[in-house]
């Protein structure tokens, strides 16, 4: 019998605005037009990152790190 195992990837941040604890995967169009790799960091391309606050709309950057 095989185990299966589940992945489960999750972005998170504190929102500089409404001070929530928000998963940045939960915005609907995070992906679009993205190039980095999931789970990527440090690196050129996820320094300073342009993403939305799934929960107020807030447009901030981050800096990806594990």
């Amino acid at each position: 019998m095989s185990i299966e195992a589940t992945w489960s990837i999750s972005l998170d941040c504190d929102c500089p605005k409404c001070k929530e604890y928000v998963d940045l995967l939960t915005y609907s169009d995070f992906w679009d037009g993205r190039k980095f790799e999931p789970c990527e960091s440090g690196t050129e391309i996820t320094a300073g990152v342009e993403v939305v606050c799934p929960e107020c709309g807030h447009e901030f950057t981050v800096d990806f790190t594990h």
